[in-house]
């Protein structure tokens, strides 16, 4: 962010919008409710806006991202609408995939040092050393076999495609908040702004019917 950035809580959405390099990345394209998310993460210092800009930039461009290609949501009421993960900020994400890392894989080093001392017949101590290595195998080493398998956890930036478009609506935290609450919010907000949406959205959970 620039060396200006405390004039930021002053400043009305558009300007923060154009500030961070959103109005570039999709110009008219991006909601309200969208830029009013991302100026309180900044603002509450949990989340650097300018990651979920990149990752707009990236759609923008049809390249991957951070983690997994784009998902169709196909169950009610998000069904139509598209998610892309992002990684959040902070220590929550992180621990998050800790979690993920061990439910899944467990600490294959401390596995295989258990198995040899079995094998040999041995009862001993873990060493100094071998504790940092099995920290660090939990840790970081489960992280990395998560990015390997595209299975890391993060949040999602949700957008609709319209007339071969992306329309960026809002970032969700998919762990705490219901998919209902994503959609009334997207309802009051954008519908307004994009007036196709109430349409997409329609179509999408009655493919047989008609508003």
């Amino acid at each position: 962010m620039s060396s200006d950035e405390d004039e930021l809580p002053g400043e009305d959405l558009v300007r923060f919008a154009r500030r961070i390099g959103l109005e570039r990345a999709a110009p008219g394209r991006y909601s309200a409710l969208l830029s009013l998310n991302l100026l309180g993460g900044y603002l509450a210092e949990i989340q650097d806006p300018l990651k979920i800009v990149r990752e707009i930039e990236l759609l923008e461009a049809g390249q991957l991202g951070s983690q997994k290609a784009p998902i169709q949501n196909r169950y009610p009421p998000l069904k139509g609408l598209w998610h892309k993960h992002y990684m959040q900020d902070g220590m929550a994400s992180l621990a998050q995939n800790v979690k993920k890392g061990l439910n899944r894989y467990k600490v294959p080093l401390f596995d295989k040092i258990v198995k040899e001392a079995h094998e040999a017949g041995e009862e001993r101590f873990l060493e100094p050393h071998e504790i940092e290595a099995i920290i660090d195998d939990a840790v970081s080493g489960n992280r990395r076999r998560l990015a390997e398998k595209q299975a890391l956890t993060g949040e999602w930036l949700m957008f609709a495609k319209h007339e071969g478009q992306n329309y960026y609506l809002t970032i969700a935290n998919h762990r705490t908040e219901t998919h209902q609450k994503v959609r009334s919010q997207i309802e009051q907000i954008c519908f307004i702004e994009f007036p196709f949406l109430e349409a997409l959205l329609h179509e999408a959970e009655n493919p047989e019917g008609s508003l």
